[in-house]
């Protein structure tokens, strides 16, 4: 029968972790998932092997650059996961159902443009109020979408990163901006070529639908995330 670690036996390598200065909680146990495969995997090769001389083994193996390298590695590996979340999501609306969903609204905003005869209103009214709303979602709607039990004295990778990221989504809504000026403000501002609009207009749609996934999709997501994987942290 193969061995495997102890519950008391994890607890030191969660206190290893905070000993290299990882605090996350998501983050550490990911390493000591990692830590803890790499000690069985010797047990199976030397089954007497005591579980003192396997940690010597993997710290003599880490060393702090090791460690740090092992570090980075889940941290990208956490942060893939919830990109891929966004990612999935993206690409339902290029693919059929959905994919109507995006048709319709680029046809709604190329309307809009076809109607105004300075492009540029629409996209500085389309621009303002989403730059708002963003700051919004990042202060209120975010926090109280992903809350942590504040008695769990635990802190999330995962969490600070798309807190962060949940900030700088504003960004988003100026995408049409940016369309507008790789095509220079002056010239297309009285121009009514067609080809330009469509291509605005698949920004304005594509988005918007970007900014809906990171307001309300990806939290909700994250949030059943926690509550799966952490339910102790997760109200």
């Amino acid at each position: 029968m193969n061995r495997t670690l102890t519950q008391e036996q994890v607890k030191k390598l969660f206190a290893w972790c905070e000993k290299y200065e990882v605090y996350d909680y998501d983050l550490q146990i990911e390493i000591v998932d990692h830590l803890a495969s790499a000690i069985e995997h010797q047990w199976k090769e030397n089954p007497e092997l005591s579980f003192g001389w396997a940690l010597k083994n993997i710290r003599d193996k880490f060393g702090w650059r090791e460690f740090r390298k092992l570090e980075r590695k889940m941290q990208r590996q956490l942060k893939h996961k919830f990109r891929r979340m966004l990612f999935n999501y993206f690409t339902q609306y290029l693919k059929l159902p959905k994919i109507i969903i995006t048709f319709c609204l680029a046809i709604i905003f190329f309307i809009l443009l076809q109607l105004l005869e300075n492009n540029s209103i629409l996209i500085i009214l389309y621009c303002i109020p989403i730059s708002v709303a963003s700051v919004y979602s990042s202060f209120v709607l975010f926090p109280k979408k992903i809350e942590i039990n504040p008695k769990k004295e635990k802190s999330f990778m995962i969490l600070e990163y798309l807190h962060e990221t949940n900030k700088n989504v504003s960004t988003l809504a100026l995408l049409p901006l940016y369309g507008l000026f790789f095509f220079n403000l002056e010239s297309i501002r009285y121009s009514n070529l067609l080809w330009q609009e469509i291509f605005i207009a698949l920004i304005m749609a594509f988005a918007s639908i970007l900014l809906w996934g990171y307001f309300f999709y990806l939290p909700e997501k994250i949030r059943n995330y926690f509550i799966k994987n952490y339910p102790e942290y997760a109200q």
